[in-house]
């Protein structure tokens, strides 16, 4: 008996290793995905080293050029649930920007450039330490000084994790903000709030929880399109974003709220932004209510050619008669009637002696 315990003791002194050993990876595995900042060693600028969807050729932000960009009518976004007030909506300090979720409210959003049903993940805020810088995407080399993403998840795909396998998985609309002399009224339970989640991991609950609608501009037709990535690790290239083109208006002090907060170490997160990335081979389409033509550019005509073909379409309108008008003079069937009104004037002017008959 005591020799099979000794042969069993190996067996299960293995199994708790094995055991501890996933734990202990799994603990690792959690904190190196959030093992990232802004600055240092730690900045955007490493990222790479650990994350290599970091480097991809279709990450973002971006500066979008309005010259540059495809103007599109692309069918109406519609929003579903934006307009509900959710029973409980949490803010969330988790150290790199602060967070809204909603516990039993799922808005939806779908149409646009989108393809399928996309539901609501979270939302969140990227700034910078005073009012020249914020932003993420450009317009224009325009910074602003702060930018909003609600981001949501393909709704066939179940969970935001799942859906970061698939290259349609997320969707991330992208609101900007720009300075006013007065208060949001909408936001001011939030600026309020952050005063309670000042400290890293910090959570507070509205009292009067907003919707999304309160929270995000009004103009939801013209907007910016393209596709890129996650702005923060793992920086997955599975992004379909939505910059709205008109700002949402908020006062220095509410903006100033945000800078206020802390990061996983306990100093301030002034800044919270990634650099510009490299447009490639990306087209950006901007949508627009102006009717825009689609025009086949697939076969070319030389301009020889096109200039042939001009000269003699325009030769046979000028020859064709028109329906419902009488032939101009100058046409060949006013040519003939014209001969005819000659001749009819010299016999006229013969028999009045207005023109010598022959001798």
């Amino acid at each position: 008996m005591a020799a099979e315990m000794s042969k069993r003791r190996p067996v299960r002194s293995g199994n708790f290793m094995l055991i501890a050993s996933i734990v202990i990876l799994s603990v690792i595995s959690n904190a190196r995905c959030q093992d990232f900042g802004y600055d240092g060693a730690k900045g955007p600028s490493h990222w790479g080293e650990q994350y290599n969807s970091c480097t991809g050729k279709h990450q973002s932000p971006i500066n979008i050029n309005s010259l540059d960009v495809k103007k599109v009518n692309l069918p109406a976004i519609i929003l579903d649930g934006f307009d509900a007030f959710p029973q409980q909506t949490n803010l969330t300090n988790n150290g790199h920007t602060v967070a809204i979720t909603m516990k039993d409210h799922f808005p939806t959003i779908s149409g646009g450039p989108l393809t399928g049903v996309y539901q609501y993940s979270q939302l969140h805020f990227h700034w910078g330490d005073n009012d020249t810088v914020g932003s993420e995407d450009m317009i224009d080399n325009h910074i602003f000084p702060m930018e909003l993403h609600v981001v949501f998840f393909k709704q066939e795909y179940k969970t935001a994790k799942s859906a970061m396998k698939h290259s349609d998985g997320l969707t991330v609309l992208a609101f900007f903000y720009e300075i006013s002399q007065e208060d949001n009224p909408s936001y001011e339970e939030f600026v309020q709030l952050l005063r309670n989640v000042t400290s890293s991991h910090k959570t507070a609950t509205f009292v009067n929880p907003p919707s999304l609608r309160d929270l995000i501009a009004r103009d939801l037709m013209h907007y910016y399109t393209y596709d890129g990535s996650l702005t923060t690790p793992p920086c997955s290239e599975v992004v379909t974003w939505i910059d709205f083109k008109e700002p949402i208006l908020l006062s220095h002090t509410q903006i100033e709220a945000f800078r206020a907060l802390e990061d996983d170490e306990g100093h301030p997160l002034t800044h919270n932004f990634r650099p510009i990335q490299p447009l490639g081979d990306r087209v950006v389409l901007y949508n627009t209510d102006e009717i825009v033509k689609d025009v086949d550019l697939t076969d070319e005509i030389p301009p020889e050619e096109m200039d042939q073909n001009s000269l003699e379409q325009q030769q046979e309108k000028s020859n064709r008669p028109v329906k419902g008008k009488k032939p101009h003079p100058d046409s060949g069937a006013g040519s003939i009637g014209a001969s005819w009104t000659v001749l009819l004037l010299l016999v006229l002017a013969v028999s009045f002696g207005v023109v010598g008959s022959p001798k």
